[in-house]
């Protein structure tokens, strides 16, 4: 919020203001000091017209300025005799410390000002019930920290009443981090500044002049090379894509996987090659887990990778792989990921189903990535229909959040189906009734076969 409380030294006092920021911005003015504010140059963004960056989000501003510190000046005048001509300036000082704006408005702001200097910028959909900035991989916030504001509060040159608007000038000094929702740190700190101008008067222009110099800091951000190399990374090799993974894949050409032997030596040695094929997925969405089934396409669930483009792929030992969802049919929850770079053991596939009471083994990373490898053990306890009429496996070998997408096997140490979702109670511990999808219905909705079946 813009305050001015009782006790101006020229003119008139007028009453509260409001700035639509997720925190409270307090401005106040007393004494006769004025403050100057320097422009700052337009910078040419570094992104060219056919750039094929990653998606990135707007988060959030910080505003890291001091309680009592002097941000600008307001200097009251007549529109069109000029602001200052006939009143002394009053400074303008920001009470609210420390304070976080991470509301709508100033993410519009600040994700039109990079998507116009051709960022690829996604956020929420202006449809209620789909989130595009689920697809984003890199979340982008700034740190304001030095504002200068030069305020004309305008007065009416026929009644000298104060209008209610107010024009003026702004530069800012923006910190800006880069973090990656796929590494899970920032990787990258940057500067910029903004400066904004605005002619006309209007009402609470204090808060449209923020703003806008929030918005030409980030448009001079858009010139930073680091950053633009930063989102270009691997996009070409991403670019080689063959279809859009928004397609269904029943459209497009199978994918023929080759039969894979059934794994040989006692169950410890089979599991432990197991583990070694089962992979932790990190995507904007968060973690989960999948398998690969050719060396170098990993099948998990199509709600561990959500809208994004590019997964990484955490393999046992730790060492994380890029990757790009090839395809998905988010109907039937499933998704085919494939790695862009290096060889990997696929597992042997079933795709008869397990018999009811039949052992079974679920492999993932349940809640965190340090358990990447975990085995339980179960029997197929029935199987029942989803609310869409896919059949699914009811098993009480245990999985919990993050195990989406990782195997079910049997004793031969086969897949018969993926981790799906977990019924649970209301500690939110598992009841030992966990849901998988049959591994030959995945392939179908995927159009994967094996070559020969």
């Amino acid at each position: 919020m813009l305050l001015r409380p009782g006790g101006c030294s020229s003119g008139p006092c007028r009453p509260v203001t409001a700035i639509v920021l997720l925190a409270v911005a307090l401005l106040a003015v007393s004494g006769c000091r004025g403050i100057s504010v320097p422009p700052v140059p337009v910078l040419q963004s570094a992104a060219g017209a056919n750039d094929r960056l990653a998606p990135i989000q707007i988060d959030r501003i910080v505003f890291n300025l001091t309680r009592g510190q002097q941000v600008g000046s307001y200097r009251g005048g007549h529109v069109y005799t000029g602001c200052g001509a006939t009143l002394s300036p009053e400074p303008i000082y920001w009470k609210a410390g420390r304070v976080s704006a991470d509301d709508a408005e100033t993410q519009d702001v600040l994700g039109d000002a990079l998507r116009g200097a051709g960022y690829n910028v996604v956020g929420p959909s202006e449809d209620l019930f789909v989130d595009t900035g689920s697809q984003a991989e890199f979340l982008v916030g700034g740190r304001v920290d030095r504002m200068l504001m030069d305020v004309c509060d305008e007065v009416s040159m026929m009644n000298a009443r104060w209008l209610g608007t107010q024009s003026g000038e702004i530069s800012v000094d923006v910190t800006w981090q880069v973090y990656s929702l796929l590494d899970r740190r920032v990787v990258l700190e940057t500067r910029s500044q903004g400066f904004a101008a605005m002619q006309d008067g209007m009402p609470d222009g204090e808060v449209e002049l923020i703003l806008r110099g929030l918005a030409a800091a980030a448009r001079n951000l858009a010139a930073d090379r680091q950053l633009h190399a930063l989102l270009r990374q691997d996009r070409q090799q991403l670019a080689a894509a063959a279809a859009p993974t928004s397609a269904d894949p029943r459209t497009q050409p199978a994918v023929v996987l080759r039969p894979v032997a059934l794994p040989e030596g006692a169950l410890s040695e089979r599991m432990r090659r197991v583990q070694a094929s089962v992979v932790t997925i990190r995507s904007s969405r968060g973690q989960g887990s999948g398998f690969f089934v050719a060396p170098d396409l990993v099948l998990t669930n199509a709600h561990v990778v959500g809208g994004a483009e590019r997964v990484r792929v955490v393999l046992l030992d730790g060492r994380a792989i890029d990757a790009r969802v090839l395809r998905r049919a988010p109907n039937r929850d499933v998704a085919l990921v494939q790695i862009i770079q290096g060889s990997h053991a696929p597992l042997s596939l079933r795709l008869e189903p397990p018999d009811l009471a039949e052992e079974v083994y679920a492999v993932g990373s349940p809640l965190d990535e340090s358990l990447a490898g975990t085995i339980t053990r179960g029997i197929v306890s029935r199987y029942q229909r989803d609310a869409e009429g896919f059949e699914l496996i009811q098993a009480d070998a245990t999985i919990q959040q993050g195990s989406s997408g990782g195997p079910l096997l049997d004793a031969a140490g086969r897949v018969v189906g993926l981790s799906q979702s977990v019924l649970a109670g209301e500690d939110e511990l598992s009841l030992g009734i966990n849901f998988f999808i049959p591994i030959a219905d995945a392939l179908l909705h995927l159009n994967v076969r094996i070559d020969g079946s």
